[in-house]
């Protein structure tokens, strides 16, 4: 049973838990990249209690959440299958949410190089010694992944936890990136395609074609 590899962020000297802070769930349901379906969600509960400032924010065993985003099983031709997951925010004791992300949004059986070499290895001794071996190499199944109840699944903060002097702790977000609003200018001219209705055309920067100039008359000679 494959269990995650990441261990809980420790806990800081401060007062202040660091955005993107580790944090470990431990999985009340199964996780089957055979019989996980999209919009599916998945019980898990905190594993250790997150403390800021010497206070008890969210205590161990707090009930999360993990939704199925997509997944697919797996399937001939050594097709492995896969589950992607996000981690619905945790409802804290106090009615606020604190935002998760996953570390590892698709997962996936773990195939090592070596696991290929031995595959392809197997294959080419297949195809000179058994006859028709390639009819069942394209039948070959692969492997599901599956998590099973139980295991350890990481996740990781989107806020930072700040312990107050008044004794609260504040849930501070990062803000979101600017997006201009101005449109950028063209590196060349531009030419309307039509005359806009009811106005006059845009000059632009076309030069009309040169008309020969009248030549000059002579007065009488008196």
């Amino acid at each position: 049973m494959p269990t995650a590899s990441s261990s809980p962020s420790p806990a800081p000297s401060g007062a202040v838990l660091p955005f993107d802070s580790t944090v470990l769930f431990v999985l009340d349901d199964p996780i089957s990249s055979k019989t996980a379906q999209a919009g599916q969600l998945i019980r898990a509960h905190l594993k250790s209690a997150i403390a800021v400032g010497g206070r008890v924010l969210v205590p161990a065993g707090a009930p999360g959440q993990i939704r199925i985003v997509d997944s697919s099983p797996s399937g001939i031709t050594d097709v492995y299958g896969f589950v992607d997951i996000f981690f619905e925010p945790l409802a804290l004791p106090d009615g606020r949410r604190l935002p998760l992300r996953a570390p590892v949004a698709r997962l996936a059986p773990n195939v090592t190089a070596g696991h290929e070499s031995t595959v392809a290895a197997e294959d080419t001794a297949g195809d000179i010694v058994v006859p028709y071996y390639v009819l069942w190499q394209i039948l070959r199944k692969g492997k599901n992944f599956v998590l099973g109840a139980g295991s350890e699944l990481p996740a990781r903060t989107e806020a930072t936890l700040t312990a107050q002097p008044n004794g609260t702790i504040a849930i501070v977000t990062p803000r979101p990136l600017p997006q201009g609003t101005g449109t950028p200018n063209a590196t060349f001219p531009v030419v309307p395609m039509a005359t806009p209705l009811g106005g006059t055309p845009t000059p632009g920067r076309l030069h009309p074609t040169p008309s020969a100039t009248p030549a000059a008359t002579s007065s009488p000679t008196p």
